[in-house]
């Protein structure tokens, strides 16, 4: 049976363990998207879907 999403990469126990390190340490999600070569979308509902925390991003603003 084929898969219903084929182009959606299924995360290993490995990756998983990164990020949650990754995020523990402070990274960005853009630098652990960068790290295990997923979109930062990934990696945002991955966390969301476990519950890990990560670090906030904000931008500043130009007056």
């Amino acid at each position: 049976m084929k898969s219903t999403y084929p182009l959606l990469k299924k995360w290993t126990t490995e990756q998983h363990e990164r990020l949650v390190t990754m995020a523990e340490a402070g990274w960005r999600p853009s630098q652990i998207s960068a790290e295990l070569n997923r979109s930062e979308a990934a990696i945002r509902v991955r966390a969301w879907q476990y519950g890990i925390v990560l670090r906030l991003v904000t931008t500043k603003r130009i007056k």
